[in-house]
């Protein structure tokens, strides 16, 4: 998870000051949450793929250009839109229904064990305050869907694959860094609400132009360069460590 945050606050701490905050009046309050080393220990694209290895469809040569894919991109090298761009071009064809059968069973067995209970706890607490919990975040609707609804999520906004007569067709539309802010904006327009009222929660300085827009901007599992501007800019920082009861037995 990179490097530890510095100035780490207290997990319980945060959320009894959360809860006695006032509960949302006549303007409404929405606490965006990433969702990725956010609110799930590790990346929800591992798992998908990892599900379409699993089924046996994709072939050796698919499998091996998958696993240079994350290699590449968890060293550094590559940035996300080439990562978007690859992963994506390697669903071409494939079918909606079955992109979205694999993110059922990719959420099953590989996501809802690794899920921190800490978020959920966090987008329980909101609720009660009368908040709106939105999951924005780089990862597809086949990915984020099934996480949303398990935890009581109605609104997200992720990264569209263009579907052309039921098939992905290698193209997308990213949630992405600024886009995260674009959703938002158009989100809170929806809402009637400002963003000087919003939480944001997120591990990484990709998403600082939504960051520096909330007024309740919160760091979550940073990565280094996330922890040491939260540390500058006096933010919260969040360790979620807490997995489900069967996942730390495995």
């Amino acid at each position: 998870m990179g490097k530890p945050a510095r100035n780490l606050t207290d997990f319980n701490a945060y959320l009894a000051d959360l809860m006695d905050g006032q509960p949302a009046g006549d303007a409404p309050v929405v606490a965006y949450f990433d969702l990725d080393r956010t609110l799930i220990d590790g990346y929800s694209i591992t798992a998908l793929a990892l599900e379409k290895v699993w089924s046996g469809t994709l072939s050796p040569k698919r499998i091996i250009r998958h696993a240079g894919i994350f290699l590449h991109w968890g060293l550094g090298w590559s940035d996300y839109h080439e990562l978007l761009e690859n992963t994506v071009g390697a669903l071409e064809g494939i079918s909606e229904a079955e992109i979205e059968e694999l993110g059922e069973r990719a959420f099953e067995r590989r996501i809802k064990p690794i899920i921190f209970e800490e978020g959920r706890q966090l987008i329980e607490a909101h609720k009660r305050l009368g908040h709106e919990p939105v999951l924005v975040t780089s990862a597809t609707r086949y990915q984020a869907l099934p996480i949303a609804r398990d935890l009581g999520i109605a609104q997200i906004y992720c990264t569209e694959l263009e579907i052309a007569q039921g098939v992905i067709t290698g193209n997308a539309t990213p949630c992405y860094g600024p886009g995260k802010k674009k959703a938002a904006d158009v989100h809170m327009g929806f809402r009637e609400a400002d963003l000087s009222d919003a939480y944001f929660y997120t591990d990484s300085c990709e998403d600082l132009p939504l960051l520096e827009e909330v007024g309740q901007p919160v760091a979550v599992n940073a990565k280094a360069s996330l922890a040491r501007l939260a540390d500058e800019q006096g933010w919260p920082q969040l360790a979620f460590e807490t997995l489900p009861a069967a996942a730390r037995a495995a």
